[in-house]
Order: C-alpha cells, then structure tokens, then sequence
C-alpha cells in the first residue's frame, strides 16, 4: 500500500518465524535503501525428520488462529507446508468503543459523517486471513544446495477506521529460490544466487461508509492498487590471506506500482480511469563490497555500496522520469577492552530514493487532477555515528549506546500543503539506549531497556515555528 497500512511484516505470518535479525544504522550494503536499520526475518526451514505442529490461538475482540506446519524428507530433499486461517473482530479503545463507535465519538466532534460505517456492517470482523507457506531444499550435491519457497496471503474486508476508506481484500504472493555453491576454489568459499519476486493487490473501498450510499453501494469510491517486485542478487564469499573476508556481490531489482480510481454513481464519468499512480518502474542496480578483519582484540568490518537508479512513469500525467546514484559507505569495530568488557562504535553512510507516492501520487477529486506527490525531490542520505559500550558481569550484563544521525533531504510531508505535499529537509535525530539482563537463578531472569531520542528540523517549514 503506498499509504503504508500494510508492512512487509504483515505478509508473514508469526508461527512461521524462526528468528529475527536487526541491524541497527547504515551498516548494511547489501539490500536496496537501508537508510538506518534492516530487519531480517527468518522462516522456519524443512527438517529430514518427519515432523508436525496443530495450533489454536484464542484473544480478545473475537480473535481466532488455526494453523497446521508438517515437515519431512530425507538427506537429499526435505519439504515444508504450513497453512493457517486467522480472523479477528474490532478491536476496542480504552473507553470499551469498537471502530463505529470511534468514529461516531470523532463525528460529534466535527468529523465528516461521511466516513461512518453503515449500520448494517457495524458489527463486521476486523479483517479475515489465510495463508500457505512452501519450501522445497534440495541438496544437490555435497557442496551445491537449492532452496524454494512460496508464500501465499488472502486477506478479506480489512477495515481501517483512521482511514476514510477498508480494503476489499489484500492478496501477496512471495516466491524465493535460492542456489548455493560452496568451496569453488581459492577465489571462492560461497557463491550464492537469489531471486525473489513478489505481487500485491490490494483495493481500498468506501463499501463499508455512509459516503458509498446510505444503504446501498450506488457512490462507492475504490482505490485500486497493485505492485509488483522482482530482483537478483549474486554474491560471492573468499578468504583472504591475511585472515580476512571479502564478500562482493551485485544487486538489482525492479518494483513497479500502479494505481487506478473506480467511481459508481456521482461523478462516475469524471473520476473513474484516473491514475494515483501512473505504472511507476523503480530500477536499481548497484554493486557492493563487504570485508571484515578479525585483530587480536578487535574485529573491523567495512561495506562500500554503489547505487544506480532509475525511475520512470508511464507518463499519460505529464510527470518526469527521475534518475539517482549514491555511494554508501561504513565502518564498524569492536575492541575487547577485556574479557567482560566490549567497546564499539561506527560511522557510516547510506541513501534513499524517494518511492511513488512520494513523487507521483495523484488525488482523485478535484480539477486539474491535484498531484500530493512532488516529482522532483531528492533521495535522502543519513551520516550517522554510534558508539557503545557492553560489559559481562556473572549473572549480568549491561550495554549503553549513543548515537547521531544528520539527515539531508529527509523526505517530510507537510499536511498543510494541497499539492506536492512531500519536501525534502534537512534535520538532525540523536539519542541513547541503555538495555541488559539479570540471570537470577538458572531459571528466573529480568531484561530490561531504556531508549530516549529526539528529532528535529534544522529550519521550521513555511507556516510553522515548531522545529521538533
């Protein structure tokens, strides 16, 4: 969704994951825009051992889960299949207030009664989900391995009550494959090949609204959406002499959004056929390094990424291409002060192009056809610097970090503009972390964390005097 109500993270399901990586500021060059951090989720892999799980989840508001996972195979091939069915009514707010109860509250105090559910969908379910997931490893030969998935998600009547508008549906599927060759030679510890591809649909309706019709659905409005992603990465692994590693590697990817408005009844012949986005191909191609040193006490670790970017509308709007390239760079280091206590720190580099919406979208009322996106902005860069400090007790351990972010052309939307919305800005993030654990006895533990930051423009937008 190019209003960001669907995050990749809601395309996977969390009985299927098997961990969670984070990599925190612009210290990863080999995925596409990490600006300050990636999140890595990882799935659950087939095992050779016949295996299974039956799962029943129960909550609040009505909430419902069933999923099964079954897993087998033998040394050379194993399999995976995972499948769930999930539902949920609408959650409430502190008040005890369901979603038409919200929105009725916002409507007395002067809210467009518009936005309203209809009385005959007040009590409908929050949304409705399935999903399948399959892999597929094979193992080819002792040093070349294959690895197949497919995910599968069929979301039905996902209401959003911030919105003025519920998805129909929202229906992604997720196909990976992946080859790798180990000990080529001395030029090559691991050559790993990935593709990936991805499609989703997912059409915003005012169905559910008084705005559609009072009882019937003779005015609805639809937002018709579909994207669409596909890439290549290639990247290979060698030892050096010195006791290092070099990981190099190329990256390319292709993501198309392309966005149409539907209209019945009012204003049909006007709107109906216009673009919100105009079939925008974003194409990147970039190239990086990776190498990492391990010292007596201290491990150094140091990315270059090149990027070159092209994107391009189909262009019945009258909306120019726009072309980017950005050299990201970092250094990370870890120095064993002793045997309980790590220092660390990094400084690093990286960029980020604006997306579709930012640059094209286009609003469906009025004349001319008002664009929100503003097609010539500039892709932001983050210079960062972190450094910390963890040190091992017996039973615990403690880790502080600070760090401070200059942002330039930070893309900002600015609400109080009716057209070319989003700007760049410079602005500056800083802040502190404190976090550790408490191992009481073998089997009674305490974590606990602290994190304090703050952000702010280097100038106040037109109209305003706030900086934060």
């Amino acid at each position: 969704c190019p209003n960001r109500m669907d995050p990749p993270t809601s395309h996977i399901l969390t009985n299927n994951i098997e961990g969670i990586t984070i990599t925190e500021g612009p210290y990863d060059v080999e995925n596409f825009g990490t600006l300050s951090g990636a999140v890595k989720i990882t799935t659950k892999e087939p095992s050779k051992e016949i295996a299974g799980e039956v799962g029943m989840n129960f909550g609040s508001w009505g909430y419902r889960k069933q999923y099964t996972t079954v897993s087998g195979g033998s040394d050379k091939v194993r399999m995976l299949v995972s499948a769930s069915n999930e539902s949920s009514g609408q959650y409430e707010d502190g008040d005890g207030n369901d979603f038409y109860e919200q929105i009725d509250n916002l409507i007395q105090s002067g809210a467009a009664g518009t936005v309203k559910y209809k009385d005959q969908y007040k009590d409908i379910d929050a949304y409705k989900k399935q999903t399948l997931m399959g892999k597929v490893y094979a193992d080819i030969t002792d040093k070349q391995k294959l690895k197949l998935s497919y995910t599968a998600n069929r979301s039905d009547d996902v209401l959003y009550p911030s919105s003025s508008m519920d998805a129909l549906y929202d229906d992604s599927d997720i196909f990976t494959a992946e080859y790798v060759i180990s000990d080529l030679g001395h030029f090559s510890k691991s050559l790993d090949f990935q593709y990936y591809a991805s499609r989703v649909d997912h059409p915003m309706s005012t169905f559910y609204r008084i705005s559609s019709g009072a009882t019937d659905s003779a005015n609805e409005m639809i937002s018709a959406l579909t994207t669409h992603v596909q890439g290549i990465k290639i990247k290979n692994t060698l030892d050096l002499a010195d006791n290092s590693q070099l990981r190099v590697g190329v990256d390319t990817s292709k993501r198309n959004w392309d966005g149409t408005y539907e209209k019945k009844g009012m204003n049909a012949a006007m709107i109906t056929g216009r673009k919100s986005i105009d079939d925008v191909d974003t194409t990147n191609r970039a190239i990086f390094a990776e190498w990492e040193k391990r010292y007596s006490a201290t491990t150094v670790k140091t990315g270059l990424r090149y990027d070159d970017t092209h994107i391009e509308t189909a262009g019945t709007l009258g909306q120019p291409d726009n072309d980017y390239t950005g050299l990201s760079a970092n250094i990370f280091a870890n120095y064993q002060l002793s045997d309980s206590t790590r220092l660390f720190g990094g400084v690093g580099r990286a960029h980020r192009v604006p997306d579709a919406r930012e640059l094209y979208f286009m609003s469906a009322m009025g004349m001319p056809q008002p664009e929100v996106g503003t097609p010539d902005l500039d892709q932001t860069t983050n210079t960062e610097i972190d450094l910390g400090v963890e040190k091992r007790y017996q039973s615990a351990s403690v880790k502080a970090k600070v760090f401070h972010s200059w942002l330039n052309n930070y893309i900002y939307y600015n609400s109080s503009k009716t057209t070319n919305a989003f700007e760049n800005i410079d602005a500056t993030i800083y802040g502190l972390s404190l976090s550790g654990d408490w191992f009481a006895t073998d089997n009674v533990s305490l974590d606990f964390g602290f994190s304090w930051q703050r952000g702010q423009k280097e100038e106040a937008l037109a109209g305003q005097t706030d900086r934060d």
